[in-house]
């Protein structure tokens, strides 16, 4: 599958809340990340419960890519989450995410904030 094809997939999967066909997606040192490189979540077993935790609270989470960019197994999308709940109250939000895709699984997940506040600390 193309990296495209993969998040398709996933977002297939993250939208009937089904972690198994998820973690099917997923390498098994699958890493999250954000900004700078901080790692958010490591591992498929720790993943699983991540996205566990966020649908218990979000029975109407949704996913939907927008545009998006490959080169290689490189990947960017703009991404729309809908049915977040965030204080009790379902929330929108818009993401951009680069994936690295190896071998038709995510290996690498790297969310960039919409609010980093100083663009002049890159390297």
């Amino acid at each position: 599958m193309s990296p495209i094809e993969v998040m398709k997939a996933m977002a297939v999967a993250y939208n009937a809340h089904d972690l198994d066909a998820m973690m099917d997606l997923v390498t098994d040192n699958c890493i999250m990340q954000k900004d700078r490189g901080e790692v958010l979540v490591a591992g498929k077993a720790s993943l699983r419960e991540f996205y566990a935790n966020g649908m218990k609270g979000s029975p109407n989470l949704q996913l939907e890519l927008k545009e998006h960019f490959s080169a290689g197994t490189a990947l960017l999308v703009r991404e729309i989450a809908t049915g977040f709940v965030i204080d009790g109250k379902e929330t929108d939000f818009e993401s951009s995410w680069g994936y690295q895709i190896v071998d038709g699984k995510i290996a690498l997940m790297h969310y960039f904030s919409t609010d980093f506040k100083n663009p002049g600390d890159v390297f």
